[in-house]
């Protein structure tokens, strides 16, 4: 299943973030947290063609949460994250 447009556009935006984060890294010569922040988003472009509500639930609940204490920081994604959280849970709603 294509993911849909809402969600997609959410995932372009951490994979944004994430590379510029990376970049930035990888300029101030910080292999290890390059490797924290790719680890972070190596999921997300399979689910642009390979759409699944429980695998965002899964990044969501998991990944994200793993993330999160490796780097403490995550303002850049807040607003992110809980929008994709919004639009999971709204496509959930609408299914029951």
């Amino acid at each position: 299943m294509t993911c849909p447009t809402e969600v997609a556009e959410v995932i372009g935006e951490i994979l944004r973030t994430a590379l510029l984060r990376i970049r930035s890294r990888g300029w101030n010569q910080d292999a290890a947290a390059c490797a924290v922040e790719a680890d972070h988003v190596h999921n997300l472009p399979s689910l642009l063609t390979n759409y699944s509500e429980e695998q965002v639930r899964f990044y969501l609940d998991h990944e994200r949460i793993h993330f999160a204490e490796k780097v403490g920081s995550v303002a850049h994604f807040e607003e992110l994250w809980q929008r994709l959280a919004s639009l999971v849970s709204r496509s959930a709603a609408a299914q029951d």
